[in-house]
């Protein structure tokens, strides 16, 4: 496959980016979709049938990456690829099953593409140093280079189906513990280190949001800044502060371990017919259980289990009263995903701004750890959140970038103290947030959320080390493990 013909940039400047804005590519040559297209020719050519049925599955494969970048997997239908790619039904279906067999098709290709382009640059000779750059660079130069193939690979398998994330979880396992087993001749440990997972979650999240925004042209320019954050860390954190393997079985959550502890404290319909509360209240009540139901409903049946009815039912209010509150079951599900991440938002900075006079790195701390308890308290919501909202659509998307933005700043240098002889690179903050979400995104799409808690000092050692340099990161996040009052001690 070539890559210019899976680049947007090479689309004309009418493709739209995955949230549907506009994504210029400054090319001046519009190239129309019958070219990026072009069949073999028909007849008596002399081709073998199986370089036939290769041009086939390739137009295929490409037109598939374009047509999710810009509309969503859930909203491509087939016939939709078989026009653009040229094809007919009927060959569609000789070669795949469905749209599902097809996008995971596009997903290993570029999945083993990124993997073995990103390892083959670092396994080159020079400094370790100069090893990651190659590697950082090549990586941010193949999003350049194919964008829409790209968000793929990063994003977009979530709304693929169960089959997609399985092979998307699989491939980046494979592809961490190579870097893993790539660093140095050591045996790795049993799990992949918490620090590959940031570096790769940091990568991951800096590329996806300017892809999102359809400025991948930009990521090229932030190799030496990236590079510059992943090797401040150690190969290991400390012993003291590093999170126990996972060894137990995955948890199953279902039932009354759903209801989050704020549902719980709220408990007990309103009473019925009539009563002075005001109807503010009533209403407030209502919206609260549509959410928490919409919540609970995702988590045990993900979102093709989530209907109206289902809602209504569990939320103990009528088919009416959910439409009074909310047009749609997505309107239901960006209310719950709003309700959710302001919550644990809300929770970890009024703890920082606690503790922000002791110092900025107890503030920093402190807010980890508040915010991993409240997600572990509220499982649905946190599954909804962290998970489900990028199967959802673009809208939840930017819901969820916003959040991190809003972490990062905490981590900026409005907030964040000048440490002598540590040059913090700009991209630091952006980053470590990024790599720390995908740390918990692992926790809990792996059924481990209740595990969480014990990797917070190793939480909160990656996230300092940055700003602080390894050993006071280790320090803070040593007095993490101390029972309260853990900084007056």
């Amino acid at each position: 496959m070539h890559r210019a013909e899976t680049s947007s940039k090479s689309a004309g400047p009418a493709v739209t980016a995955t949230n549907g804005a506009p994504r210029a590519n400054g090319n001046t040559a519009i190239e129309q979709p019958g070219d990026r297209y072009k069949r073999l020719p028909t007849g008596a050519h002399g081709l073998a049938r199986e370089d036939v049925e290769r041009d086939q599955r390739d137009r295929l494969r490409r037109a598939m990456i374009e047509l999710i970048a810009q509309r969503g997997y859930p909203a491509v239908r087939v016939a939709d690829l078989t026009k653009l790619a040229r094809v007919s039904r009927p060959t569609f279906y000789s070669l795949y099953e469905d749209k599902e067999q097809l996008t995971l098709e596009a997903y290993e290709d570029i999945a083993g593409r990124t993997a073995q382009t990103s390892l083959a640059a670092y396994n080159v000779a020079g400094s370790a140093r100069e090893r990651l750059r190659a590697s950082i660079g090549a990586y941010l130069e193949l999003c350049d280079a194919e964008p829409d193939a790209m968000s793929l690979f990063l994003f977009g398998a979530f709304g693929a189906g169960p089959g997609a994330l399985e092979r998307r979880n699989r491939s980046l396992e494979t592809f961490e513990r190579n870097a893993e087993t790539s660093r140095d001749a050591a045996p790795p440990p049993p799990n992949v280190a918490l620090t590959v997972k940031v570096i790769f979650g940091g990568l991951r999240e800096v590329a996806a949001a300017r892809l999102r925004d359809g400025r991948a042209n930009e990521l090229p320019d932030l190799a030496d800044e990236l590079t510059e954050w992943a090797a401040c860390y150690e190969r290991m954190p400390p012993d003291p502060v590093r999170a126990p393997p996972m060894t137990t079985p995955p948890e199953t959550l279902a039932g009354e371990e759903l209801v989050s502890q704020r549902a719980r404290a709220a408990q007990g319909r309103l009473p019925g017919g009539r009563h002075d509360l005001p109807r503010e209240v009533v209403e407030r009540s209502q919206r609260e259980r549509i959410v928490d139901a919409t919540a609970e409903i995702v988590a045990e049946k993900g979102l093709a289990g989530l209907t109206i009815p289902a809602i209504a039912s569990r939320a103990g209010v009528s088919h009416e009263t959910f439409y009074e509150m909310y047009p749609s079951k997505q309107d239901a599900f960006l209310g719950a995903q709003k309700v959710g991440m302001h919550q644990a938002f809300a929770t970890a900075i009024e703890t920082y701004q606690k503790h922000r006079e002791l110092a900025w790195s107890v503030a920093v701390a402190e807010g980890l750890r508040v915010l991993i308890d409240f997600l572990v308290a509220e499982p649905a919501h946190a599954r909804l959140s962290i998970i489900d909202t990028f199967a959802a659509s673009p809208e939840t998307l930017e819901i969820r970038d916003d959040l991190l933005r809003s972490f990062a700043y905490y981590l900026s240098e409005p907030e964040r103290p000048a440490v002598d002889g540590i040059a913090v690179p700009a991209i630091a903050a952006e980053a470590v947030v990024g790599g720390v979400w995908q740390v918990i995104h692992y926790y809990i799409e792996r059924g481990h959320l209740g595990a969480l808690p014990t990797a917070v000092p190793e939480i909160t050692y990656l996230t300092l080390t940055p700003f602080l340099g390894p050993a006071d990161a280790a320090e803070v996040a040593e007095v993490a493990l101390r029972p309260p009052p853990r900084w007056l001690t």
